[in-house]
């Protein structure tokens, strides 16, 4: 079904609206530099949707693109194709906006944002950098024969500007593309709005979307921090208690890292060049020696912000959101919470019954055990196979299942999570006294959410070493100590 052009108007007002917020809400951070927020701004030039205006940094001047579907990517033929008869290039555009602005005497800081899609093929904007999202200064270095240096030279030519002060906007203009859907932009909204101790469901932060559009609509284009604070009493956002945002980046990056107070990119760190083929490390050595320690530093810095109440979020498989739980854990205070299918599960959830089903095979190979977790595949087979071919050092195989049965919905909610896992973990203990075990060795198919919750309550348990499953096969990550 297409949306229409008024509909895709209305969702591009109320996605630029909603990103509006989200940059307004940065005026309340502790610390933060920005003094002022301005919106549709009146002396910006063509990069007037957002502009961020900082006590002793340069001020940011940010133009928001907003696409219904994925259909028209940002290339260079994007770049450089008029909206009209009579109209002008996005290039031509930013280069008119930056001769504006540079000419106040202080060297603004453009960005492109956008939800469309980046051609990776593109001469020029395959040269994007992963630190500040720009091309110039790659681009300066290309030889003058290469493609990239080629197409300078028409985009110089199309946007009647000199190659060096194109290549000197172009190391000025952040492309910060990809930056996924509406979802997200909510998501990462409800973080800050939790981090400054608001409310945080979806209509508080869409009510973000109806404060902009009023200020809009009322001619209000500067916004400051008593501005803000009086909309936010208005609204009835005050919620009293805040949270930090702990965001881990392993099989693939996340949009909106920025809203996160601890960020941790280990993607380069694991094997494959997409997100459902990176399991393992390229060095193995590394779960332990680098993973878990950095992790360890994270939740620190978290409880030394006066972080006790941490949402997890990121692109990660289940050991790593188990570590999560195991490093902010109820003994010392914290509560965790994650996103699992458009609902928050939480550890202040009290925990109720939860009836399991444990299976024993006898496998007379060692002093220790293994556990395999069964909620939304079934893979005792599996494990049993790989104990056996792996020869390890286990007496038994026990396999834990939900007595309802195993699947996608074994465990239906936060408050089902929250009960699975303390009654995983007290089921643990039984085996590790009953079976006199050294070590458990720990596999799981389950839900994120579970898996941190989980973490979260590992406690008297004894050393655990956790395992990423390959398919086909598992491979040892990192071990917790007893």
């Amino acid at each position: 079904m297409s949306t229409s052009p008024s509909g895709a108007r209305i969702q591009g007002d109320d996605f630029q609206h909603l990103f509006a917020w989200y940059q307004a809400l940065r005026l309340l951070i502790p610390g933060s530099d920005v003094a002022l927020i301005e919106i549709e701004s009146a002396d910006a030039g063509n990069v007037d949707d957002v502009v961020v205006r900082q006590r002793t940094g340069p001020d940011e001047y940010i133009q928001v693109k907003y696409s219904v579907d994925a259909s028209r990517p940002i290339t260079s033929d994007w770049f450089t194709t008029a909206d009209g008869p009579k109209g002008r290039s996005p290039l031509q555009r930013f280069v008119a906006s930056w001769r504006l602005l540079k000419a106040k005497g202080k060297l603004p800081a453009l960005t492109l944002f956008t939800n469309r899609v980046l051609d990776p093929e593109d001469p020029i904007l395959r040269l994007r950098d992963g630190l500040r999202a720009t091309v110039g200064q790659r681009l300066q270095a290309e030889a003058p024969a290469s493609r990239a240096r080629k197409q300078l030279g028409r985009w110089a030519k199309h946007a009647e500007v000199s190659e060096s002060e194109l290549i000197e906007l172009l190391s000025n203009l952040g492309m910060k593309t990809d930056q996924g859907a509406w979802t997200g932009l909510l998501e990462a909204t409800r973080d800050r709005m939790g981090f400054l101790g608001l409310k945080t469901t979806d209509v508080d932060a869409e009510s973000g979307v109806t404060t902009i559009r009023s200020w809009v609509k009322g001619g209000v284009r500067t916004v400051d921090p008593e501005q803000l604070q009086g909309q936010i009493e208005l609204r009835g956002l005050r919620a009293g208690e805040s949270y930090v945002t702990l965001l881990v980046e392993a099989i693939d990056h996340a949009p909106w890292p920025e809203a996160a107070q601890a960020r941790l990119d280990w993607v380069n760190l694991f094997v494959g060049t997409e997100p459902r083929a990176r399991r393992q490390l390229h060095d193995p050595s590394g779960w332990s020696s680098k993973l878990r320690p950095e992790l360890v530093d994270a939740a620190r810095s978290l409880v030394g912000s006066g972080g006790s109440r941490v949402v997890v979020r990121g692109y990660m498989r289940l050991p790593l959101w188990f570590l999560c739980g195991v490093e902010l854990p109820d003994t010392r205070g914290h509560h965790v919470a994650c996103v699992q299918r458009g609902q928050r599960w939480t550890s202040e959830t009290a925990a109720g019954e939860f009836a399991l089903v444990e299976k024993t095979t006898n496998l007379g190979q060692g002093k220790e055990i293994a556990i395999g977790l069964s909620v939304t595949n079934a893979i005792s087979a599996d494990v049993v196979d790989y104990c056996t071919r792996g020869a390890l050092p286990v007496s038994s195989y026990i396999d834990i299942s939900p007595a309802a049965g195993v699947g996608s919905s074994a465990i239906p909610d936060g408050a089902a999570g929250k009960s699975w896992a303390v009654a995983v973990r007290d089921a643990v203990r039984r085996a590790v006294r009953n079976h006199d075990s050294r070590r458990v060795h720990l596999f799981m198919s389950g839900p994120a959410g579970g898996a941190l919750l989980l973490g979260h309550v590992w406690n008297r348990v004894g050393p655990t070493l956790v395992y990423e499953d390959l398919s086909p096969g598992y491979t040892p990550t990192f071990e917790i100590p007893g």
